[in-house]
């Protein structure tokens, strides 16, 4: 399901906002444990990659989905075989299945995260020739925080966790999107860009849409589009292609939510082609995205490869510098899901390129150079990989960004096992320990 960024009959559907992994050298383990203590003020407790970024303040517990999306995180980034993923999915079912009663468990709920790490610690151990506890120690100081225990999340197919995309899930980066309202209610009420429509217009309008949100909120699906279906019939003769646009859109959202894919592609579709003809480039490419994302998910990807890159030539000609890095950074992860290496990393390499001469935030930065990294290692080129990753830990360290940095030192340390540098990777294994030594 698609979730993510960027408002008068209805904002707009929000633009994807995946989550990237931070990265950098740092000079001694000191200097790493006093940057990332010094974050701690900051810590949002945000999931360390994954399709949606989803911050956390520190006075909010922990929701047991973010944990979850943790551990698929941690066996991507580890790259671990078949049977190990298969072994942690099914562990993690059982987490899921106990978290979905009124009462869960919570000493049986962290008994089975606890020997889900220690699958994935065999993993490493075999790996390195070594014994290892990173995981362990890792849910260890989980588990000392906050968590919400109570989830309705419904089991996964065994084995099925972390073989989505290969190595990109962390290809999604988490720019907060504050300049638009990605958070705002889809469907609240008509506001100014009605100008032009008669007080009764409006009031049926604003009507009609309140009525689809309740519906939509109450599971009646059918009734929501019955609604929104009204609302395009009102403004069939109106001449507002922007207002048909956001309508559009909305119906577009509530058929993704109902698991409708192919009508929420066909609904985004028509948004953007509404919003095409009422001259609002950067909507139609917030309504093509969302089809893009879709489309993607969905494995149709030569659709969703077209989506894209209709996305970067409308933010390259119309689109701000966070807009353009934004729609090269998912065109690259659409690229490196196809297994086009190349693709992915000349994509990446302009986006990198372009943010070197705009103010971007340093998790931005952070983000962007994680992905390039994920790229170059697909490709074999380890050397850039290496040095991708390791650019991406400065800017992490110095965006103070606990998930983040400790994230893209996981992806670093099995990036050292792939190239056949263990002494590395035992180096920053111990940071990884070190870490959550200080947590």
């Amino acid at each position: 399901m698609v979730s993510r960024v960027y408002t008068p009959l209805i904002p707009a559907y929000p633009r994807s906002q995946g989550v990237g992994n931070g990265r950098g050298p740092v000079s001694s383990a000191t200097d790493e444990q006093t940057a990332v203590a010094q974050g701690n003020a900051n810590d949002t407790n945000r999931p360390s990659a994954g399709l949606q970024a989803v911050q956390f303040d520190r006075s909010q517990k922990i929701p047991l989905d973010a944990v979850i999306h943790d551990f698929k995180n941690t066996m991507t980034a580890l790259g671990a075989d078949e049977q190990t993923r298969s072994e942690v999915a099914a562990y993690l079912n059982v987490v899921r299945l106990q978290a979905a009663k009124d009462q869960p468990e919570v000493p049986f709920i962290k008994q089975t995260l606890r020997t889900a790490a220690n699958s994935l610690d065999q993993f490493i151990g075999k790996a390195l020739g070594q014994p290892s506890k990173v995981v362990k120690e890792w849910v260890d100081a989980l588990l000392m925080q906050d968590i919400d225990y109570h989830a309705d999340l419904p089991p996964v197919e065994t084995g099925a966790e972390g073989n989505g995309k290969p190595n990109n899930e962390e290809v999604k980066f988490a720019a907060n999107a504050t300049e638009n309202d990605a958070n705002s209610d889809p469907a609240q009420a008509v506001p100014d860009d009605t100008k032009g429509l008669s007080a009764a217009a409006k009031t049926q309008l604003k009507t009609l849409i309140e009525d689809a949100k309740t519906s939509q909120q109450a599971d009646n699906s059918a009734d929501a589009n019955q609604k929104l279906q009204q609302v395009l019939d009102l403004l069939s003769n109106q001449d507002r292609p922007d207002l048909e646009g956001k309508v559009w859109q909305l119906k577009g959202r509530f058929a993704d939510q109902s698991g409708q894919w192919e009508e929420a592609v066909s609904c985004f579709e028509q948004a953007a082609n509404r919003f095409e003809a009422a001259s609002l480039p950067q909507k139609q490419a917030n309504s093509l995205h969302a089809m893009a994302s879709i489309l993607e998910e969905r494995g149709q990807l030569d659709k969703a490869q077209a989506a894209y890159q209709q996305v970067v030539e409308l933010d390259t000609q119309y689109g701000d510098a966070k807009a353009q890095l934004r729609s090269l950074n998912d065109l690259g992860s659409l690229y490196l899901h196809r297994g086009d290496a190349a693709q992915a990393t000349q994509t990446l390499q302009q986006a990198a390129q372009l943010m070197q001469n705009q103010p971007v935030p340093p998790q931005v930065q952070s983000d962007i150079l994680s992905n390039l990294g994920a790229a170059q290692r697909k490709a074999q080129d380890f050397t850039q990989a290496i040095q991708s990753y390791q650019q991406s830990l400065k800017t992490a360290r110095e965006a103070k960004d606990r998930s983040r940095y400790t994230s893209t030192l996981q992806q670093l340390a099995s990036l050292f096992v792939e190239a056949n540098q263990p002494d590395q990777a035992m180096k920053a294994l111990q940071r990884l320990k070190s870490l959550g030594q200080s947590a």
